[in-house]
């Protein structure tokens, strides 16, 4: 059902966590907000965020015993989205249909390159250089982020939970926006009065708007779906949006319920919902002959110099990051000790790196391959519990197979 901003506008009820959407859309000039489409849209799990602070702190002004003002320290926007890994398996080949474009938007910000010839892969052979518009869309408000870029993802694959991966990054800024409600015509200007001046309140200058008509369902001819307008003045002593582009020609508030004023969103969001869960997949480890892998984990950490530190801006300044610290790609496996492991751990005592492939899916169809080829494990202690079997954690470092080969991690979608 399409969302109606009447019955929301009207509704006196406190928002509803459920309705909770992420929006992610590349960003044609780094740090400029961009509108997202219905195809921007990807399926999250809960838990995820976007956090905006600026800590105030008392300043050091003699004024005795009592804090006499405060002074305000840099922005800080961050954001975390946990998601399953969805591919659509009913293609009849590897393509890049297979998964979303949001998220081949966020592997390309996490690793770098992005080789679409046959499929989505991924790699580290190019550092990352873009940023992009994340939108984090609920009934009452949305929160719109530009210069977003990913810092650090968590690949878990459990023996017996559900595989998913764990984003997180940050932004330079945040906007939050709500709805407003305007029964005056504002046609042949771009000036928007809103019935309650105070509700200008819910539209900060920078953010992203569009217009709806009085059954709360119809985008205006002035944005239709996927096009926006960008508040470039707000007044709440007049209830006065003023926002860019043409002069508006469809919004005449005058008629039924009036018109709305609202946050960007795409009226129809389409995204993949084919979760691989980790029923179906392997694990290989050359020299290895396990048959049962309990848990794997692959964390890949940039290590961004975040650009917090130009004087005079109040947040991240262009160019929003450098890629200026070493590309952490940590795997864990936990398996049980047997007689194959007791060669396995002999090997890790030689410092003898691994060739680690990981499967989810199946291997005949749609999957997902995690490429490991040279990774160095820590030789692990093994605890003995009470009963059962024996479960051994070994924590590794994925290297680079030669000088600049850059290859300690291929993700393919195949």
């Amino acid at each position: 059902m399409a969302k109606n901003f009447l019955t929301i506008y009207e509704r006196t009820g406190d928002s509803i966590a459920l309705n909770q959407q992420f929006f992610a859309k590349l960003e044609a000039v780094k740090g400029t907000l961009i509108g997202p489409t219905d195809t921007d849209f990807f399926f999250t799990r809960s838990g995820g965020s976007i956090t905006h602070t600026q800590p105030k702190n008392p300043s050091e002004h003699r004024s005795g015993r009592h804090n006499n003002d405060t002074l305000a320290e840099k922005k800080v926007t961050e954001w975390s989205i946990p998601t399953y890994v969805n591919i659509d398996t009913l293609l009849g080949a590897a393509a890049t249909a297979e998964v979303d474009d949001a998220i081949r938007l966020l592997w390309k910000s996490l690793l770098g390159f992005e080789d679409t010839a046959t499929s989505a892969v991924y790699d580290s052979s190019v550092d990352p250089d873009i940023t992009f518009s994340l939108f984090e869309n609920g009934d009452k408000w949305a929160h719109q982020a530009n210069g977003a870029a990913v810092e650090a993802s968590t690949l878990s694959l459990p023996g017996d939970g559900q595989s998913g991966l764990e984003w997180s990054g940050r932004a330079a800024d945040r906007k939050r926006v709500g709805i407003g409600r305007f029964t005056t015509s504002s046609d042949a200007t771009n000036i928007i009065t809103l019935d309650a001046a105070t509700e200008a309140k819910r539209f900060p200058v920078g953010s992203m708007v569009m217009i709806i008509e009085d059954d709360g369902l119809v985008r205006s001819a002035d944005t239709p779906n996927g096009t926006y307008r960008v508040v470039t003045l707000s007044d709440s002593g007049t209830g006065a949006i003023t926002v860019d582009g043409a002069v508006l020609a469809d919004a005449d508030g005058t008629t039924g319920a009036g018109f709305f004023l609202a946050y960007a969103e795409p009226e129809t969001p389409t995204a993949i919902s084919d979760i691989q869960t980790g029923l179906v997949g392997s694990a290989a480890i050359v020299g290895l002959s396990a048959t049962c892998v309990r848990s794997a984990t692959v964390t890949m950490t940039n290590n961004h110099e975040w650009v917090d530190y130009c004087f005079g801006t109040d947040a991240l300044a262009t160019p929003y990051f450098v890629p200026g610290s070493r590309l952490m790609v940590e795997v864990e496996l936990e398996m049980n000790l047997n007689d194959a492991l007791i060669e396995f751990l002999d090997d890790l005592e030689s410092f003898t790196s691994k060739d680690v492939d990981l499967v989810l899916g199946d291997s005949t169809g749609r999957h997902l391959k995690v490429d490991l080829p040279k990774v160095v494990f820590d030789v692990p202690s093994v605890t003995v519990p009470d009963e059962g079997s024996i479960p051994v954690s070994f924590s590794g470092i994925g290297l680079q197979t030669a000088l600049d080969a850059a290859d300690e991690i291929t993700v393919s979608y195949l």
